[in-house]
């Protein structure tokens, strides 16, 4: 028919949009990993921001959780556990020094009179982490069975 493109000259465009919507796709997968981290860190943030106005008596209701700041036991296993594999991924080596100071970093503190030892005491017994060689220091979290 007249006046309608060819077939030969849709094909480069054909290709372009193609590679168009591929790198549009990629940088939607990139954007959606910054907005998902931006939105972790925001809540914790949050979270955090509300746990300093409870201890501050800012807020009008201390929460459970917040009544007592300091972890131990269990508590700081769950949550040391969990700030490894937010911070560092499930792979990643850490010093116990470098780990706890990821904690304080988030705001957490550890009971006892040496949190550092309170804190190494319970990674050292969870079976949630592994050592990483002897006497280095380093740990990292077990792989799950």
């Amino acid at each position: 028919m007249p006046g309608e493109p060819s077939i030969s000259a849709l094909l480069p465009q054909r290709k372009r949009l193609i590679r168009r919507i591929e790198e549009q796709q990629e940088e939607l997968k990139m954007l959606e990993r910054v907005l998902e981290s931006l939105s972790e860190q925001l809540s914790r943030d949050e979270y955090m921001l509300g746990e300093i106005d409870s201890a501050l008596g800012r807020s009008p209701q201390l929460c459970l959780e917040g009544a007592n700041l300091r972890l131990r036991g269990q508590n700081l296993e769950r949550v040391a556990v969990s700030v490894l594999q937010e911070e560092r991924g499930s792979n990643a080596e850490v010093h116990y020094k470098e780990w706890f100071e990821l904690l304080r970093a988030r705001g957490y503190m550890v009971a006892g009179k040496q949190p550092v030892n309170t804190f190494l005491a319970q990674i050292g017994r969870s079976t949630a982490v592994e050592r990483v060689g002897r006497r280095t220091g380093r740990y990292r979290l077990a792989k799950v069975a």
